[in-house]
């Protein structure tokens, strides 16, 4: 009788219902497994340190090994995730993604340890295409910039949470105790996979050779190439921040102000995205995107000219406002100019594009670094971020989209075509006659 009366309220409010079982489930997960990413990511280095007597390169690659595994699934978790069936990938993964974690307890050599994080990694990159790829279709379309900031809300958390949790763990308990609790809040995600009701998209008579068959358009699809270029052209610039900004504070003796940093980035991504997405529903894509671009230069811009500890304060609050709210309307973008069975695969090229330019940026900016300093770096950065808005006006923005609708019409927008989401509903009785 409740859940009736809600969904009379939500219709008589003229929006469709959000906050579902299925969606609420779906965000507490992806809040566990990131979690669990970055207390693993922290821990590992020192772990495989101390435990291994690794040297700093290989302590580094035990935490990042992680990132290869999960980048390596999502070339094929586009498309298997729907051949193979979302709920049956998200339960498996979850599953295997809690027993790596207990598994790290009998690890007795660098290069098993090694190969455990590559698994851990894989099972996260497919549970978390098909968690992603599912909730896309729990969210109403109507309010999918909203429901993704929600979503992505859980991202928010974990890059402070985790850090302090394996710091904590591990100091005070021991590594141990590190990876049981790893285990114990995964093992939860997996229980709120388990009673999900995942929306399934499989290919109907085709022959199952066919559906097994992996073909360059079941890793990337064409239609959020674009978008995903603008994402990892931002995943770049934000990897000089999490790669050098510790050296780069440590260097002008403003170690205070880059602790700082990641705290009020942190915040004011949460903040950020409780409302940007019902700005992006309500005013268009381009209301989100022209905006946080355009924070996100000034944020850069700050680190390259640092005078002073302030300086890198306020360009954390400009990074969460700028990089925290583009990420979830990005994604928000490309769900909505694919069918539904292409969504799967539209964020897994998110992803793959993504992971590359945050995972493979520091092998780059390093030697930069090296010649030319911080400064410059930070500067070519923030002129990278000016080249992102000419790249997003050319494959998005001048279209001045809204989302599930066309703003300005034209009789050549097919979405199959551009990538544009065609107009919802009947033509105006004039238009119509006018043909």
């Amino acid at each position: 009788m409740d859940q009736d009366t809600s969904l009379k309220g939500a219709a008589a409010e003229g929006k469709e219902r959000l906050f579902t079982k299925d969606f609420v489930f779906a965000t507490l997960i992806n809040l566990i497994i990131t979690t669990g990413f970055f207390t693993l990511v922290t821990g590992l280095a020192v772990y495989a340190a101390t435990e291994f007597a690794a040297g700093e390169t290989a302590a580094g690659f035990a935490a990042s090994a992680f990132v290869v595994g999960a980048l390596a699934a999502r070339f094929f978790a586009g498309k298997y995730v729907n051949t193979l069936g979302r709920k049956r990938i998200l339960v498996i993964c979850l599953l295997l993604y809690t027993v790596a974690g207990v598994a790290y307890l009998w690890v007795e050599s660098f290069e098993l340890l090694i190969l455990l994080r590559v698994v851990h990694g894989i099972s996260l990159g497919f549970g978390q295409t098909a968690l992603t790829a599912a909730v896309f279709d729990i969210i109403p379309k109507s309010r999918r910039g909203e429901g993704s900031g929600y979503y992505l809300l859980a991202n928010s958390l974990p890059p402070a949470i985790g850090p302090l949790a394996a710091i904590q763990l591990s100091e005070r308990y021991g590594f141990e105790t590190m990876f049981i609790a790893v285990s114990i809040i995964s093992a939860v995600a997996f229980g709120l996979a388990v009673m999900m009701d995942v929306p399934e998209v499989r290919p109907v008579g085709a022959r199952m050779v066919d559906r097994l068959r992996l073909r360059p358009r079941d890793i990337i699809e064409p239609r959020a190439f674009s978008i995903a270029l603008v994402a990892m052209l931002m995943g770049i610039c934000f990897a000089s921040v999490m790669t050098f900004l510790n050296g780069f504070a440590r260097d002008r003796g403003m170690v205070d102000a880059a602790s700082m940093y990641f705290l009020v980035y942190s915040a004011m991504m949460l903040i950020t995205r409780l409302f940007m997405g019902k700005v992006q529903d309500r005013f268009g894509d381009n209301a989100v995107l022209y905006p946080t671009l355009t924070i996100f230069i000034g944020s850069m811009a700050l680190l390259a000219w640092s005078p002073g500890q302030w300086a890198i304060i306020l360009a954390g609050v400009g990074a969460g406002f700028g990089f925290g709210a583009l990420m979830p309307a990005l994604q928000a973008i490309i769900a909505s100019k694919l069918p539904t069975h292409r969504i799967s695969i539209g964020v897994s090229t998110f992803f793959i594009l993504m992971d590359s330019g945050f995972g493979f940026a520091p092998l780059f900016l390093g030697p930069f670094v090296e010649a030319w300093g911080y400064q410059m770096m930070y500067a070519a950065c923030t002129a990278v971020v000016v080249l992102t808005v000419g790249v997003y006006w050319a494959v998005h923005g001048r279209f001045s989209v809204k989302q599930g609708v066309a703003r300005r019409r034209s009789d050549r927008w097919v979405s199959d075509a551009t990538g544009v989401m065609p107009r919802v509903g009947p033509p105006a009785a004039g238009r119509e006659r006018g043909r």
